[in-house]
């Protein structure tokens, strides 16, 4: 079995609910979305098509037992995700998804999923199907400091738990913390609880791939 592979890299997880594990991270090709503030826009429609073997032996490369699905969008991708996963049982496993499209083969088998949905793309029923369904999931909003259509969104489909992430737009670190403040402020007010989780990886290292 093929996959559409961008990139594979060993890290600390820089993102949500489960930030600062190290994990092994495959990131796939292909998206359905094209987001203006996407972070990883060359993943959007590479082709680099790998053979399963060829993904274990990278992913063997590294001694972390947690492995992060992301793209891209991983779900268009699904049945690899779960032939993967099925040939290792012994690994932990997340997937970042945006929630337009429903991992009918995997979701049983992740572990942790990552639920991004977008604003100007909702899928309601995706979101009830996977927030029914799978066995631990997150709902994390990249947002700027005017939140309240994403906050009706929670309130409608009692989405839980929430992780609001501030956006990292093209911007001095000192103006995106001065942001996260902001956002922090407005959460206390408004949604005392959610979670506001910075993206670490990038206070750390920048805009860089393999991180």
């Amino acid at each position: 079995m093929k996959a559409n592979i961008s990139e594979i890299f060993y890290s600390i997880q820089g993102e949500g609910l489960t930030i600062g594990f190290p994990a092994i991270f495959i990131r796939f090709c292909g998206c359905n979305l094209n987001c203006p503030f996407c972070d990883t826009k060359y993943a959007i429609s590479c082709q680099n098509w790998l053979e399963y073997d060829k993904i274990q032996r990278e992913v063997s490369k590294f001694r972390a037992k947690r492995v992060v699905f992301t793209g891209g969008e991983p779900a268009l991708q699904d049945a690899f995700m779960a032939h993967f996963m099925q040939k290792n049982p012994d690994f932990y496993f997340q997937m970042e998804t945006n929630g337009t499209v429903f991992p009918e083969k995997s979701i049983a088998l992740l572990d942790h999923i990552t639920v991004s949905p977008k604003m100007f793309a909702v899928r309601k029923d995706v979101l009830k199907a996977i927030k029914t369904e799978a066995k631990l999931v997150e709902f994390k909003f990249v947002v700027d400091e005017n939140f309240n259509e994403e906050l009706k969104l929670i309130e409608e489909l009692d989405l839980n738990p929430i992780v609001l992430q501030p956006i990292w737009r093209d911007e001095t670190l000192e103006n995106y913390l001065e942001k996260v403040r902001n956002i922090i402020e407005i959460v206390k007010k408004k949604a005392p609880g959610a979670r506001v989780i910075p993206q670490l990886h990038k206070i750390l290292y920048g805009q860089k791939r393999g991180i």
